[in-house]
């Protein structure tokens, strides 16, 4: 029991499962495993052994330049034309690379000339502001010194070597593909430097038109290129540092690179999302704190990247928030940019085995390189790191209020249970998750929602769940009282997404109301009560707590359950391509959500008796209001079957009818009042927007919009007839006449709305 693990909670920074008992990797076999197939490449030769270098594979390099693969710039096909004495002529730009290149290079502009030397279409088009200001202002001259006479032509060196290195073609990981990709960390060494040099063809042009428009940057030429002009950006020196503090290491005498780390790609077909209205997961074991990170703290764990679609965000641009720091830090994540293309909504990319270089201090504009790390991770038998890194990209809001739409739920629980997934027939199957407060930033993400979200993947794929709030003690607290509470009363992942497609039609009307707050009130009240929302106006909560209001104020209905539900993968590329927060294209009537009249008086009359509100139909969603019916005539596309029934409710007849409908907590007989014929398509206003003291006004309130939409039915069939005759006799104000006879010649005065619902005196 967590409450077992848990001891004066006043006293320390976390809350629920103590760590110690959550299930890590060490020891296991990490998946993928190192096997060549169809779908996982291997650029070296196995089996390993332990403490060896990998060699590459095979021993002599295999040249491809085709849309499957890395266009790689040793290869034979990259070319580019040289105009010379009016004459031009194509010559291989690896040796245009490899003379520039070797050349001495002892400062940042020469450095710049001989990268422009092989590009040379940006000549007039790149400046390295960046690198220049870098060792201007930012290193002193002995730093620099020691950067271009040591570390650049180690660098050069490494580069030059990737004919040798890399002598395999590296497959694309393309959308809808399931494949893994692994390599040596020499391997991984080679590419990044080619990366710092800007020497990768095709892959420095960033329109829509372009051959790599749907993958990430790689060159390091748009960095480069960044400019700092205030102590706001000085973190882009510090990313900068990381950099280099990388290749310090990798080229270092001492340095022994035998690691190998995996990229995979992984999708989820449709057939294997889960149906989560129907999931009767129970919630997993959760540990919470607001100290520590997920890279320091979530050690053995599958650790969360809060990613981009394009993976590593703006790692190579002004970014330096959670994905771009992990990428800074553990620059081998940066290999995946030259292969990954961007990531649909079922899609998820897992890296295995990243070392760690640097250590690091702040958050965004504070962000600050503090040194070097020595990562002491234990390895497996083929030498991979025991860290697992899960990047998932969450959605873009402009109005966060859209995260709750169904659409945008199920859309997340998708992605995140495609990475919390991973691995889930193997020996990792029951690995823990480290993650936080994912697309919460910049992204604008509701922290109690997205927390909730994962908590509800992380059941689903059967794994416990290691939460970092990042100093945030408030959320620590609210998320572990949540947790408790659905673990205490035995909720179900299917319970909680339903209750969650209902909260969207409270915010219409409560904004105010925190989802918390509303699941708590939604499962305390399961019979759930209805409250006549007097003298409030739209928007305005008073003193008291809002959950009091959202238990006096309880009255919604039943989206279209099956929007949750799993989509094709036809349907999941259409939403990639358009905006993250459009509406649905369709919705659909379900079964309305009983809920009991918190008014007195009604309550004693009928104490189980259930109520549905009249759902308008829009070509975006489905709306729901509280309290309150919608006004607007159904159209011929969207009328509703039938109109409201109102029944005189008792226990009986609760359990004898099944069409039982209740409105605003008034019953009346449908026999009495109401002939079905006639009332068809009545809608009625809501009566709560009058000032009315009893049932009796309130049921000559009903009465009296019945009778007006009665007489619009029979002016529709007048106007009607008077049509039909205007087509005969060509003359349409009969209907006019018609009426000043049925008034015996006199203008009838219109009476105000507002007099119809005045008291009888």
């Amino acid at each position: 029991m967590e409450c077992d693990n848990i001891s004066n909670e006043k006293t320390k920074n976390w809350k629920g499962i103590n760590k110690s008992l959550l299930t890590r990797s060490f020891g296991k076999q990490l998946f993928p495993s190192l096997i060549p197939s169809l779908e996982h490449t291997l650029l070296f030769k196995i089996p390993i052994g332990i403490n060896n270098i990998p060699e590459a594979y095979p021993k002599e390099y295999c040249d491809t330049w085709d849309n499957n693969h890395v266009k790689m710039p040793c290869s034979r096909h990259n070319l580019f034309l040289v105009h010379h004495n009016n004459k031009s002529s194509k010559k291989n730009r690896w040796d245009v690379i490899t003379y520039s290149l070797l050349k001495p290079i002892l400062s940042s502009e020469e450095l710049e000339k001989a990268i422009i030397s092989y590009n040379p279409k940006y000549k007039d088009k790149w400046r390295f502001y960046l690198l220049h200001s870098f060792f201007d202002e930012c290193l002193n001259e002995e730093e620099t010194e020691e950067f271009f006479s040591n570390l650049l032509p180690k660098i050069i060196k490494l580069a030059l070597q990737l004919p040798t290195l890399v002598t395999k073609p590296i497959p694309l990981l393309k959308q809808t593909h399931n494949h893994s990709i692994s390599l040596s960390q020499m391997q991984i060494a080679c590419l990044l430097a080619n990366a710092f040099l800007c020497t990768f063809p095709h892959r420095n042009v960033s329109n829509s038109k372009s051959e790599y428009s749907e993958y990430p940057y790689i060159n390091f030429n748009g960095f480069f290129q960044l400019i700092v002009n205030s102590s706001a950006n000085q973190y882009l020196y510090e990313k900068l540092k990381c950099i280099i503090c990388y290749f310090k290491k990798v080229t270092s005498a001492n340095s022994v690179l035998n690691g190998v780390v995996t990229y995979s790609r992984r999708r989820l077909p449709s057939g294997d999302l889960p149906y989560w209205l129907q999931s009767t997961k129970k919630l997993t074991n959760l540990y919470i704190t607001s100290d520590g990170t997920i890279e320091d703290n979530g050690d053995g764990m599958l650790q969360v990247d809060f990613a981009n679609k394009f993976i590593g965000g703006g790692v190579l641009g002004h970014g330096s928030v959670q994905e771009e720091i992990r990428f800074l830090i553990c620059p081998e994540l940066l290999v995946s940019q030259l292969f990954s293309e961007k990531m649909l909504h079922t899609e998820a990319i897992i890296i295995t085995g990243v070392e760690r270089f640097s250590d690091y201090s702040g958050y965004a504009n504070s962000f600050e390189w503090k040194g070097v790390h020595l990562d002491v991770t234990p390895v497996d038998d083929n030498n991979r790191r025991y860290t697992t890194v899960v990047a998932i990209d969450a959605l873009y809001y402009n109005d966060p209020k859209n995260q709750f739409k169904t659409k945008n739920l199920r859309r997340e629980l998708h992605k995140s249970f495609a990475g919390f997934s991973w691995g889930q027939y193997s020996e990792c199957s029951d690995v823990a998750i480290a993650t936080g407060n994912w697309g919460c930033g910049a992204f604008r993400g509701d922290c109690h929602l997205k927390s909730l979200l994962q908590l509800m993947s992380a059941a689903q794929a059967n794994r416990d769940v290691a939460y970092f709030t990042f100093g945030d003690t408030k959320l620590m607290d609210s998320i572990h009282s949540m947790h408790t509470f659905l673990k205490s009363k035995n909720i179900t992942v299917g319970e909680v997404s339903r209750i969650l497609i209902k909260y969207y039609a409270c915010l219409e009307t409560l904004p105010y109301v925190g989802v918390h707050d509303y699941i708590y009130d939604a499962i305390t009240n399961k019979s759930c009560q209805v409250f006549e929302n007097k003298g409030y106006q739209s928007g305005v909560i008073p003193h008291y707590s809002q959950n009091q209001l959202l238990r006096n104020n309880y009255k919604s209905v039943e989206f279209n359950t099956s929007v949750l539900q799993t989509s094709n993968t036809e349907n999941d590329q259409t939403l990639e391509q358009s905006h993250p927060c459009s509406s649905s294209s369709s919705a659909e009537l379900s079964q309305p959500y009983s809920s009991l009249n918190l008014s007195k008086s009604t309550f004693e009359k009928s104490q189980a008796s259930s109520s549905s509100n009249i759902v308008k139909f829009t070509s975006g969603e489905t709306k729901c209001c509280l309290n309150t019916t919608l006004i607007e005539s159904p159209s011929e596309e969207s009328q509703l079957s039938s109109s409201l029934k109102l029944i005189k409710s008792t226990p009986e007849k609760l359990q004898g009818e099944t069409e039982l409908r209740h409105f605003d907590g008034i019953a009346i007989d449908a026999t009495d009042h109401i002939h079905k014929q006639n009332t068809q398509d009545i809608k009625y206003l809501p009566v709560n927007q009058f000032r009315l003291n009893n049932d009796e006004e309130r049921t000559m309130c009903i009465n009296q919009q019945k009778n007006s939409w009665l007489q619009l039915n029979h002016s529709k069939k007048d106007f009607q007839s008077a049509i039909e005759k205007s087509s005969v006799t060509g003359h349409l104000s009969i209907l006019k006449r018609d009426r000043e006879e049925n008034d015996g010649g006199k203008r009838v005065v219109k009476r105000k709305i507002s007099e119809y619902f005045l008291p009888k005196r």
